[in-house]
């Protein structure tokens, strides 16, 4: 696993193993002796064969397009803990269809969950900051006002979200 030391003594991921990984994979919970806090920027980008993927909990920050374009990538278990998905994170991963975005999480940047055809995304409560455009919602023609009001209820700002309405699905 390639990985750097931080100046705070963690553990960030920087890249994925050789070769690419495919199937199931488990960060480890640490590098070199050190707790993985973070999954660097393009780290697993482009693992097209990747499926499963648990991130540990001492894991806080995924990186911009962390992993991005994983085409066949269908779960990510988040842990609470993670606070920050940074943009592009999880750009493109089409075949991702269900994420719970744990309370702990204070930003999602812009355009992460972008290009994830069919994503259904949970939020607990406690998510505060959604950059313009992490997230397009698209909605069954009708239901965007209810859509807005259970994340209003969820107390998640709104005002960064784009809800579409769209005739084709039922």
């Amino acid at each position: 696993w390639p990985y750097i030391i931080k100046d705070d003594g963690t553990t960030e991921i920087t890249g994925n193993p050789s070769p690419k990984p495919e199937g199931e994979l488990s960060i480890p919970e640490k590098l070199g002796g050190r707790i993985v806090t973070r999954i660097g920027d393009e780290a697993f980008a482009d693992c097209e064969e990747l499926t499963n993927v648990t991130i540990p909990g001492g894991v806080t920050s995924i990186g911009e397009e962390a992993f991005a374009r994983c085409r066949w990538l269908k779960d990510v278990a988040l842990p609470f803990g993670v606070t920050t998905i940074e943009e592009y994170a999880f750009f493109c991963c089409s075949g991702l269809k269900a994420v719970t975005i744990p309370s702990s999480v204070a930003v999602i940047g812009r355009h992460a969950f972008r290009d994830c055809l069919g994503l259904t995304v949970t939020m607990e409560n406690g998510v505060t900051s959604i950059k313009p455009t992490a997230l397009t919602v698209r909605v069954s023609t009708g239901d965007a006002e209810r859509v807005r009001k259970l994340l209003a209820d969820a107390e998640v700002d709104t005002s960064n979200l784009t809800i579409k309405e769209n005739k084709e699905i039922s």
